[in-house]
């Protein structure tokens, strides 16, 4: 409902299937004029492999130190895949496959541990690049290794040093940051930034607890939002997961306007859903670029299908005095008139029509139809999100709506701010 004018750059990555734990991914910075109540977005990036949870954690991350520095900072999905590679190994996570999908609290974990990196220090080469060929290119290589190479055997998955050496080899890593990355961590990776007295001072890495950024909470007063200055490792511990509620309809609604009054307050709300491309309307002029009810019937088939992470950006909702409030009015919260529809799309009888997120799959696609005006960026509508639909990401793909048994309501969680 309220944005800055601006059009952003984006990318696309795999789909994998979801399981309870672990979110697998169906796989330009704005102007300097900032609305007051917009959420601070760094460009759309474009995964390659099925880590959205990484490039999720990456727009949450990056929006918070914007906000607190004024300057988009390029975080390196990269140097966090491989580390994430690093610990699947070592502790017996992959065997002859490695999966590449997470959830928030394992990228919280990689951040703790192993801090932030620019993808221009890890990756010099893909710097200005929307997506990371390297990424799949040193995927195909452990996936190979694991299986019939030097990572084929158990002892050799639990050989650190041998570990570390194949992933340098894959990722194609500099002599100049493999020494870095021995000074801060060792040569075997046992030390942490959460487990040692560790410095990163003569290196390109930045200390989760050095890496500075803005969000408002509402502990200290709910009725007005409280802008906190802080770093990412402190953030870490204070935004919190929230299932989206299943058994009512004013649930539903309560749950709703926690995040709509995140967005009021320009917070990078994470979001996790259900993916099915069934549900994507790339033709019609009113539904373009969003997943909608609609557009899944008439499919009259589940399509592929798997979990996905994104960050929200807007939403449209109708209200009973105001009428429909569209996404992408600019509203000023200062300004009495617009503060008013403001306070009226947060009552319990407006209706959001769809969530606005900034996604990890590439802008300009002709087969990934984007948000009219804001390429990279794709509206998940209200009787989508609520479901329920038809959900069997196992299954091959034409998928027969008769073996396709299980259900899910697509809307999984979020993640908030303290005091929302």
């Amino acid at each position: 409902m309220i944005r800055r004018n601006a059009i952003r750059n984006g990318i696309f990555g795999a789909l994998i299937a979801l399981t309870p734990l672990t979110a697998g991914c169906t796989s330009d910075v704005g102007n300097a004029t900032e609305d007051v109540t917009d959420v601070k977005h760094t460009d759309v990036e474009r995964q390659a492999i099925g880590n959205c949870w990484l490039y999720a954690h990456a727009s949450w991350v990056e929006s918070m130190n914007y906000r607190a520095t004024d300057k988009a900072f390029d975080s390196s999905q990269s140097y966090w895949t491989y580390f994430d590679w690093f610990s699947k190994i070592t502790q017996g996570e992959a065997e002859t496959e490695l999966e590449t999908g997470g959830n928030f609290d394992r990228a919280n974990d990689i951040v703790l541990d192993r801090g932030l990196m620019t993808e221009t220090a890890f990756l010099p080469e893909e710097a200005n690049s929307e997506m990371s060929p390297v990424q799949h290119a040193a995927l195909d290589t452990i996936k190979a290794e694991l299986a019939t190479g030097r990572l084929k055997d158990s002892d050799a998955r639990a050989d650190r040093a041998l570990v570390r050496q194949v992933l340098d080899e894959a990722w194609k890593l500099s002599p100049t940051l493999k020494a870095e990355l021995t000074k801060v961590f060792g040569a075997t990776f046992d030390r942490t930034f959460r487990s040692s007295a560790t410095t990163t001072k003569g290196t390109s890495l930045v200390h989760p607890k050095d890496f500075a950024v803005s969000y408002t909470e509402r502990l200290t007063d709910a009725n007005k939002p409280t802008v906190k200055n802080t770093s990412v490792a402190v953030a870490i511990q204070q935004w919190r997961e929230a299932s989206y509620p299943s058994w009512s309809d004013s649930s539903k609604r309560s749950f709703q306007v926690r995040v709509q009054q995140a967005l009021h307050d320009g917070q990078p709300v994470v979001i996790t859903w259900d993916v099915d491309f069934n549900a994507m309307e790339s033709s019609d002029p009113v539904l373009k670029g969003s997943f909608n009810m609609t557009t899944l019937t008439k499919a009259a088939r589940p399509g592929r299908q798997g979990g996905h992470m994104t960050v929200l950006e807007d939403y449209e909702v109708d209200t009973k005095e105001f009428g429909l409030l569209k996404a992408g009015l600019t509203l000023d919260p200062t300004n009495p008139s617009d503060a008013k529809k403001l306070d009226a799309a947060l009552l319990p009888t407006s209706a959001i029509q769809f969530l606005r997120i900034k996604n990890s799959w590439g802008a300009l696609r002709d087969d990934r139809a984007s948000a009219p005006g804001f390429p990279g960026y794709h509206d998940l509508h209200m009787d989508y999100l609520n479901g329920p639909m038809a959900w069997c990401p196992d299954l091959a793909d034409p998928k027969d709506p008769a073996k396709c048994t299980g259900r899910t309501t697509a809307w999984s969680n979020v993640v908030l701010p303290p005091g929302y």
